[in-house]
């Protein structure tokens, strides 16, 4: 069956063959040949001769005061006529989407109380910045802008960082995130902004920290709503951290006067984390265990009360106290 097939392809190849090789078809393929090579002499010759043709360039404003919002009937692109030859047309052609009018808000003159004035001269001295010296620029349009604007509500807004972060063994995150600026001005409608209490930053993943990092982020802004400064500073304080053990007492402050209380053990070890640089600021009194009477009153029935710290340093992390709870007695004298 399988040699059936290859036959078949065979002489149906073959048949092909033969019908191109006809006298017929070379000088159809012959002819065809010509007509590309012409077409493509044609194609040259034409790119070489001189046309007028109307481009347009997309606009761009720059440097916008962030109290301001540009009006949506403000020209978005410029339609610019000039004289050059095909080939570069196609050039300009292909490239005008990049090929951004840049338009510096700051320093024009001001048409209005909302409008700005953008000269004849302002936009031809761009417009020219994007042509060879060979082009001829007949006219542009529109010959001058008068740029509209709206002024925006402020808010002095706090910011708050989305910081996740993984330290080398070894190393923990030793304070609270600094962010510099704390709060930023934003602008926006009076609606959207009373809406704002809080504006975070971009979300940041640090890996393998093993010291205090500095970062620049952006903000991350809903829509219509601007800030005076788009970044903020952040500073996450990392340090290598060690064991401290301390031995504490254990105190009951509000003890009644004819109540007589006795614990098993009085004092107890609390075993804390802290960063090496605070290793001899660790003392048992910036440590305190304090437990009311009344606990002591309500654990009567088991003679046993948990322990736990009720005052240490914010630099200190994941205390454990040794043992977790102790035995006590309770005499009571009249």
């Amino acid at each position: 069956m399988q040699n059936k097939w290859k036959s078949a392809f065979e002489s149906r190849l073959s048949d092909t063959g033969v019908f191109f090789r006809r006298q017929q078809w070379k000088e159809i393929l012959i002819f065809i040949s010509f007509l590309l090579l012409a077409f493509v002499f044609w194609f040259l010759q034409t790119l070489q001769q001189d046309y007028e043709q109307r481009i347009e360039f997309p606009l761009r404003y720059r440097n916008v005061p962030a109290e301001w919002i540009l009006s949506e009937k403000n020209p978005k692109t410029i339609s610019i006529l000039v004289k050059e030859k095909g080939a570069t047309l196609l050039y300009y052609y292909w490239n005008a989407p990049s090929h951004l009018i840049d338009i510096t808000v700051t320093g024009l003159s001001q048409a209005s109380d909302s409008s700005l004035q953008i000269t004849n001269r302002m936009l031809e001295t761009e417009v020219t910045k994007h042509f060879f010296a060979s082009t001829s620029i007949i006219s542009f349009e529109p010959r001058e802008i008068e740029l509209f604007y709206d002024l925006l509500s402020n808010r002095l807004t706090p910011v708050s960082a989305q910081v996740t972060i993984a330290t080398k063994p070894g190393f923990q995150v030793s304070g609270n995130v600094v962010i510099s600026p704390s709060a930023v001005r934003l602008f926006g409608s009076s609606k959207d902004l009373e809406m704002l209490n809080e504006i975070k930053t971009k979300p940041v993943s640090l890996e393998d920290v093993s010291k205090t990092m500095e970062l620049t982020v952006k903000l991350d802004l809903p829509e219509g709503v601007k800030p005076e400064d788009e970044t903020v500073t952040l500073t996450i304080p990392v340090e290598e951290f060690t064991e401290k053990k301390i031995k504490l007492p254990v105190l009951c402050t509000d003890l009644p006067e004819d109540y007589v209380l006795r614990m098993f053990p009085s004092s107890v070890e609390v075993t804390c984390n802290l960063p090496l640089s605070k290793f001899r600021e660790l003392t048992a009194e910036k440590l305190e265990i304090i437990i009311p009477f009344t606990e002591f009153e309500e654990n009567q029935g088991t003679g046993k009360v948990p322990v736990r710290l009720t005052r240490q340093p914010a630099w200190v992390s994941n205390p454990v106290v040794s043992p977790e709870e102790l035995e006590f007695i309770i005499e009571h004298h009249d």
